[in-house]
C-alpha cells in the first residue's frame, strides 16, 4: 500500500485539497533519516515546516511559538522555523513536502492538514507520537483532534485549532417570520430546516445559503455530518471501499434533500457571494471563519444554530478537524525526543488560545477553551458544544481524497440534472477506478 500511496502524493493529490519506538526507526519514509546537529550553544537544532507565511496573523503566531519555544529551552533545543505560502491550489507548500518525501529533504516537524494524516503514515512520511504524551495531556484534546490524527490505531498527529460547522441566522428575519431558533442541545432536523427556509423564501431571499457551487473539500465539509447523522460514511470502516457507502441509501438521502432545496428555490445552486452578509438569505450553512467575515459587513444582528441531523431517529453529528503538527519519518531517532516537545509546545493551552487570537478559529483544547469568554456565551457555544459532544471527523483513509472528490463531483452532477443514484453510483465507479479498488 505504501508504494500505492507515495504515487498518489507525488501526483499532487494531497495538493488539490484545501483543508491531514516510533514508527519505523530513523530509516523510515521514502528519504533518509538526517543526522542530529548542534548549535554553537550546545542545544540541539530542530527544523519545522509550517503552511502559512508571516504576512498573516496565523504566520505570525507560528514565529511568536518558535521564538519562545527556543528561549524556553535555550541550551537544549533550538527550532529553525520555514514558512512556506500555499498557492492558490494548495500547491506551494504541499509541493514542496511531496518533493521532500522523496529526496530525504523534510523537515523534523511539519504541519499536517487533518485529512491527509492517513495519506502520509501510511507513506512514513510521519511517525506515531503516542510514546510522547500522557493520557492525561492527551485527553485535554477536542475528541475530534484525537480521531483525526489516528490512523491504524496509532496517533500521528496534534494541532492547536479545530473547526466546526453551524447554521448562522438573521435574527430579525427569524423574529420578523416568528421562528424559534434550535438550540445547541436541541438541533433541528432536516425537516424542521426545511420548513423554515420555506418560510423565509421571498423574491429577493433565499432561505438557505450553503455553498452549493463548491467543487472542493467544502461540499464534504458541509454534507458528511448528515450522512453520519444517520449511521453511516462515505466510506468503509476500513477506509477502502464506498461501494453501499458513496452510493449508500444515507447518501442518497442527503443528496436528494440538496437537490430539492435547490429544485424548490430555498436555496440557490448558484449563490451569490456573501449573499448571508448582505442580506440575501436568511441563513449560512458555514464554517467557524464565518464571523470574521460577519465583522466586514457593518452591524448584522446574527445568531448561530448547530449543525442539523438527519430526523427524530438519527443523532447529532457535527465538522471538526484543521491542520496539525506531526514529527517527520525522517527525523533522526535522537531528535525525536526533542521534535515531540516542539509539538507539545505547538499545541499547548496557551498555542491553541493564542491561535483564537490570531484566526479565531475554535481551539484544539478543553483547557483553552475555558480560558476564551467568545465560547463561553451565545452565539460562539455552539461551537464549543459541537466539538466536545458531536463532533466526527471525516474518514482517516489513504484514499479519503479521491473520495470526497468524487462526492463534490456527484452533487454537481445532481444540481445539473443527474439522477441522484446514478451520480453516487458514477461516483463510486470512478472511486474504485482512481483507486484500483474492486
Amino acid at each position: 500500500m505504501r508504494k500505492k500511496v507515495m504515487s498518489v502524493l507525488l501526483a499532487g493529490t494531497m495538493a488539490a485539497m484545501t483543508l491531514a519506538g516510533c514508527g519505523g526507526g530513523a530509516g523510515s519514509g521514502s528519504g533518509k533519516a538526517a543526522e542530529a546537529e548542534t548549535a554553537a550553544d550546545g542545544s540541539m537544532e530542530l527544523t519545522i515546516w509550517v503552511h502559512e507565511t508571516d504576512s498573516s496573523d496565523e504566520g505570525k503566531h507560528y514565529g511568536k511559538l518558535v521564538e519562545q519555544f527556543n528561549e524556553t529551552y535555550a541550551g537544549k533545543y533550538h527550532a529553525n522555523l520555514s514558512q512556506i505560502a500555499r498557492s492558490g491550489d494548495a500547491g506551494g507548500y504541499d509541493d514542496k513536502i511531496n518533493a521532500a518525501i522523496s529526496n530525504g529533504g523534510l523537515p523534523d516537524v511539519y504541519t499536517v492538514d487533518g485529512v491527509t494524516v492517513a495519506q502520509y503514515a501510511d507513506a512514513g512520511a510521519i511517525i506515531p507520537i503516542d510514546s510522547y504524551f500522557t493520557e492525561e495531556e492527551l485527553a485535554d484534546f477536542n475528541p475530534s483532534i484525537i480521531q483525526q490524527g489516528t490512523y491504524d490505531g496509532k496517533l500521528y498527529t496534534l494541532g492547536a485549532m479545530d473547526s466546526s460547522v453551524g447554521i448562522f441566522y438573521n435574527k430579525d428575519m427569524f423574529e420578523a417570520a416568528g421562528i424559534t431558533p434550535a438550540t445547541k442541545e436541541e438541533p433541528w432536523t432536516l425537516e424542521e430546516l426545511t420548513q423554515a427556509a420555506q418560510k423565509l423564501t421571498t423574491e429577493d431571499c433565499f432561505g438557505i445559503t450553503m455553498s452549493l457551487d463548491a467543487k472542493d473539500e467544502t461540499m464534504i465539509y458541509f454534507f458528511l455530518p448528515l450522512i453520519q447523522s444517520q449511521g453511516s460514511n462515505i466510506l468503509s470502516d476500513d477506509g477502502l471501499l464506498t461501494d453501499g457507502y458513496l452510493n449508500g441509501q444515507a447518501a442518497v438521502n442527503v443528496l436528494t434533500w440538496i437537490k430539492d432545496m435547490a429544485d424548490q428555490g430555498y436555496a440557490s445552486a448558484t449563490p451569490a457571494e456573501n449573499s448571508f452578509e448582505l442580506g440575501q438569505a436568511a441563513m449560512a450553512l458555514t464554517g467557524a471563519w464565518e464571523p470574521t467575515n460577519l465583522a466586514k459587513f457593518g452591524d448584522i444582528n446574527w445568531g448561530l444554530m448547530p449543525m442539523p441531523k438527519y430526523d427524530d431517529s438519527s443523532k447529532a453529528v457535527s465538522a471538526c478537524g484543521s491542520w496539525t503538527f506531526a514529527i517527520s519519518g525522517q527525523c533522526a531517532e535522537e531528535k525525536r525526543e526533542g521534535a515531540a516537545e516542539l509539538v507539545r509546545f505547538m499545541t499547548s493551552t496557551e498555542a491553541a488560545k493564542g491561535m483564537f487570537e490570531a484566526n479565531a478559529m475554535p481551539p484544539s483544547r478543553q483547557s483553552a477553551f475555558s480560558q476564551i469568554e467568545a465560547f463561553n456565551q451565545e452565539p460562539l457555544d455552539v461551537f464549543q458544544y459541537q466539538l466536545t459532544n458531536t463532533a466526527q471527523a471525516r474518514p482517516v483513509s489513504v484514499n479519503y481524497a479521491v473520495a470526497s472528490n468524487q462526492f463534490a463531483t456527484a452533487i454537481q452532477n445532481v444540481l445539473t440534472g443527474m439522477d441522484v443514484k446514478e451520480a453516487l453510483d458514477q461516483a463510486v465507479e470512478q472511486y474504485n477506478f482512481q483507486t484500483d479498488t474492486e
